[in-house]
């Protein structure tokens, strides 16, 4: 039997993650370039303060584009409770959370302080490279 692996594991780091003062526009860049599917906020301190994703910004970007209405923040769409992960929680417990209308990135957090997000799809590939594993082992 394998070791379970934990969020620590899996997880990937985020490089830019969004401000509270950021442009929509900024965020969309941000988020695009990253590769999620939404990017988690933070404050000066680098503390989890928020999330945003693909489907919080989509409406606000329609708006925008047809009103060219620039003016949008970050602060001003982002979820200001998001869901967190420990770097230390079981993969297996996690996707006990991300159930039914979660969301599918979370941040990765220690004490508040951001280290890095997981996917649905981080947890998908390595739980599939895990049973093929125990195939070839068959």
């Amino acid at each position: 039997m394998q070791q379970q692996q934990q969020v620590q594991d899996l997880m990937q780091p985020v490089p830019s993650p969004l401000h509270l003062t950021m442009s929509l526009a900024e965020a969309v860049d941000l988020i695009l370039q990253s590769g999620q599917m939404g990017l988690p906020v933070v404050d000066d301190d680098h503390q989890v303060v928020g999330f945003v994703s693909e489907h919080d910004c989509i409406g606000y970007l329609v708006s925008g584009s047809y009103h060219c209405d620039s003016r949008i923040q970050v602060a001003d769409i982002m979820h200001t409770e998001p869901l967190c992960a420990s770097p230390t929680e079981s993969i297996i417990d996690l996707v006990q959370k991300m159930g039914g209308d979660k969301p599918k990135t979370w941040p990765v957090a220690r004490d508040g302080r951001l280290l890095g997000v997981i996917s649905r799809r981080h947890i998908m590939r390595a739980l599939n490279a895990s049973m093929k594993g125990c195939r070839s082992r068959v």
